[in-house]
């Protein structure tokens, strides 16, 4: 079975997730478990989590990705900010836990480029902490960035170096094609396409990828712009979808959709509806994906 989903609000309890995400036909779904954009400490409330928990026995959906806050920043040179984004990322961990979420998808940081080699080496420390006190509960997948700013990540040499400074774990990479397209990685080019997962196949192997974020790019590839555009929209382009669709090493991994969202669901529903039709072989030109937004959302 297919595994698709997109990344769903919390807004009114984190129940109300399950909810969005059974209503949109997803066999999967991400969320933040508090405010993505600043700190938060706190625990879900206990009978929020109960409910969430009961919802998503119900749906069946499996398995569920949390994204961690944004302001996290574990390789930042300023020690307060590094404080603050353990204490944060541990409160994290416990709210997966009493939520039962499976994946954890974090971004590795950033630091001024002087100090790459120290930034990774205060993250792996932090996460070296993460891992002896949680485990692979949830799994901790480091995502592939796009390298904007002094974004770490941004290759999958250096998230192998993050991963080997690691104690042995279960610790999987999240891979984003937005970000992989910005970061030089020519997936929307079949020989691109192929020779990113041949060097990803050749550092981690397949068991190391844990989830997959399916946005398209709103800039061309090697831009170092971190903006996700709608399927077949932007520069990856409805191929690189659909390899990705119709590749079987492929279709038993999470694949999420972080595109962007207007005031209802009729983005979710395009984007997913393009999607399922590329996964069942279909061959949509770029006539139809423009008479599809054109139209009133109906699918």
């Amino acid at each position: 079975m297919l595994r698709l989903g997109v990344h769903v609000s919390i807004a009114g309890g984190v129940a109300q997730a399950v909810e969005r995400a059974l209503h949109l036909g997803c066999t999967t779904f991400q969320v933040f478990t508090a405010a993505s954009r600043r700190w938060a400490f706190d625990a879900v409330p206990q009978e929020s989590a109960e409910l969430f928990r009961l919802e998503r026995a119900r749906s069946g959906i499996t398995p569920v990705i949390a994204h961690a806050p944004y302001l996290l920043n574990l390789a930042s040179p300023d020690e307060r900010v590094r404080q603050m984004s353990i204490r944060a990322l541990d409160a994290e961990f416990r709210r997966c836990q009493q939520l039962g979420i499976e994946l954890l998808v974090l971004h590795p940081g950033s630091c001024p480029p002087q100090e790459r080699t120290t930034g990774i080496a205060h993250l792996c420390t932090a996460l070296a902490r993460m891992l002896a006190e949680y485990g692979s509960s949830p799994r901790l997948c480091l995502e592939l960035t796009a390298g904007q700013g002094n974004a770490l990540g941004s290759s999958l040499e250096e998230l192998e170096t993050m991963l080997g400074c690691l104690p042995d774990g279960d610790v999987g990479v999240c891979v984003d094609t937005c970000h992989a397209l910005a970061a030089g990685y020519r997936l929307d080019l079949p020989e691109g396409y192929e020779r990113f997962w041949e060097e990803f196949q050749r550092r981690f192997g397949w068991e190391r990828l844990g989830v997959l974020h399916l946005n398209d790019s709103r800039y061309p590839a090697g831009s170092r712009r971190d903006r996700h555009e709608h399927i077949g929209l932007g520069y990856c382009g409805l191929e690189c979808f659909r390899r990705i669709l119709q590749e079987p090493r492929l279709r038993s991994i999470p694949m999420i959709l972080e595109t962007p969202k207007g005031e209802d669901e009729r983005e979710d529903r395009i984007n997913l509806s393009v999607l399922r039709r590329l996964a069942r072989g279909e061959m949509l030109s770029e006539q139809e994906l423009q008479q599809l937004w054109s139209q009133d959302g109906t699918l």
